[in-house]
């Protein structure tokens, strides 16, 4: 399977989920405030008074087809003037004598809430679905080796214990397959142990070879080698190793 595949796959099952769920929870904001305008409509012809009480209340609630809004939900006396909560009722007019009124109906949920009056249930599988082939995905992509890495290293190299290094793809690899990086100035000190003879360089040779402008360069060099050491040592059974002071070695551990 080649990764295009897997992300077409991924967004195929993402996306639809992500669609359809956001298109059911506006659904769902639709039907509540359908669902507190008809509620409201009837308790004006129920109860045409100038006031809203316990009983208004409770006759608002019992015209709710949706069982969740009865516990929190409430009515409000208002102005004609457009309401500051976005989330309510149209505003709707009555007469109480010669007086006109105005009152709205308040869902009084949170989104969280409205989400979970929405249904969710097939988004939400195809949410976990699309999650679970992302992480597979990657796991599958991860521990298989590349076919390139699998020609390099049997198209022929140079290797030192599991260290591998091709020259014509300038890379270095391990015996698991899976390629070593090195920056720039370790990956040519790398380059250098690789073609010496014996896997054997002198401290004056690299110091002359990777600065040589520099008088002394030792301190630069040590700190070159200890970095690389920390790579080699999680990626094969190479090490480097100093003789007699004046000689780096690239050379197997001991078992």
């Amino acid at each position: 399977m080649k990764p295009i595949a897997a992300i077409i796959v991924f967004f195929s099952l993402m996306l639809p989920s992500l669609v359809l769920g956001f298109g059911n929870y506006a659904t769902t904001k639709e039907n509540i405030i359908a669902d507190v305008n008809q509620a409201l409509a009837q308790t004006i012809l129920d109860k045409n008074t100038d006031r809203i009480t316990v009983d208004t209340l409770r006759v608002f609630r019992s015209k709710l087809k949706i069982d969740e809004l009865r516990a929190t939900s409430y009515l409000s006396i208002c102005t004609e003037a457009p309401s500051n909560v976005t989330f309510c009722s149209d505003t709707m007019s009555y007469k109480v004598g010669d007086e006109r009124l105005y009152i709205r109906a308040y869902p009084n949920c949170s989104k969280a809430a409205i989400f979970d009056m929405s249904e969710q249930k097939l988004p939400s599988i195809l949410f976990i679905i699309s999650i679970l082939w992302g992480l597979s995905s990657i796991m599958f992509f991860r521990m298989k080796p590349s076919e390139n890495v699998n020609n390099i290293i049997e198209s022929g190299t140079i290797s030192v214990g599991t260290l591998y290094f091709s020259k014509s793809s300038n890379r270095f690899w391990n015996e698991k397959r899976q390629e070593i990086y090195f920056t720039p100035m370790q990956h040519r000190l790398m380059q250098m142990f690789i073609a010496a003879d014996g896997n054997r360089l002198s401290v004056e040779e690299i110091c002359h070879t990777l600065w040589p402008g520099k008088e002394d360069a030792r301190d630069t060099l040590y700190t070159l080698v200890r970095r690389i050491k920390q790579v080699l040592e999680k990626a094969c059974n190479v090490k480097i190793e100093t003789e007699k002071g004046h000689f780096y070695v690239l050379k197997t551990k001991e078992s």
